[in-house]
């Protein structure tokens, strides 16, 4: 299975030197890399990079990343699609960046094709597949801090893990995060400059 598109991993690369209701909030202008997690393990990705219009057009971009798609879900075993493109559009900030937007029928597909780490699940499940290492998450409202041990009490909960730089719209209310991640007005959280790995703890 492959790491990543070529097409995905160039607007990635392009995107770093510029660098509660079961469905996520998004807003309607995309500026910035972007993660969408619903409840069920769905996940959009919206890419953001450069566009030279001397070598694309926006359909071509469009067809190169449908085909690329169609590749890496052909390698589904159940028959699935695991990866569709959503979007491919002009930045709406005045650049001359685009906006590319894939949706990922779960985190693992996300992960197969993208290349990022990304988890969601119970912090139990986390627990089990050995995710949670040595970890301090700091409350988004108060000084409470909680450590592995105290985590590993709050085996209900839903938690987020990534190390995408990214702008992260979570499916339920954010509670805790670890250092370098940061809560925005609109109860995103922004990963983007947060050294490695990202832990976000959820309020179910």
């Amino acid at each position: 299975m492959k790491k990543c598109g070529k097409l995905a991993a160039g607007v990635l690369v392009a995107a770093m030197l510029l660098s509660g209701c079961g469905q996520a909030a998004v807003p309607e202008v995309i500026v910035e890399p972007t993660l969408v997690i619903d409840s069920d393990g769905r996940v959009t990705a919206y890419l953001v990079g450069e566009f030279d219009k001397s070598y694309y057009d926006l359909s071509e971009l469009t067809a190169m990343a449908r085909e690329e798609a169609a590749e890496f879900s052909d390698t589904s075993q159940d028959g699935t699609v695991p990866v569709t493109v959503k979007s491919v559009e002009a930045a709406q900030d005045g650049s001359s960046r685009i906006v590319l937007a894939y949706q990922f029928d779960s985190t693992d597909s996300y992960k197969g094709f993208i290349g990022n780490e990304l988890f969601y699940g119970t912090v139990e499940d986390a627990l089990s597949k050995g995710y949670i290492q040595d970890v301090i998450l700091q409350s988004v409202k108060s000084e409470a801090t909680l450590v592995r041990e105290t985590l590993e009490e709050q085996k209900e909960k839903h938690l987020i893990i990534t190390d995408a730089a990214a702008v992260i719209y979570c499916p339920e209310r954010v509670t805790y995060l670890s250092a370098g991640a940061v809560m925005k007005e609109d109860g995103s959280v922004d990963a983007s400059k947060a050294p490695g790995i990202v832990y976000i703890l959820l309020r179910k």
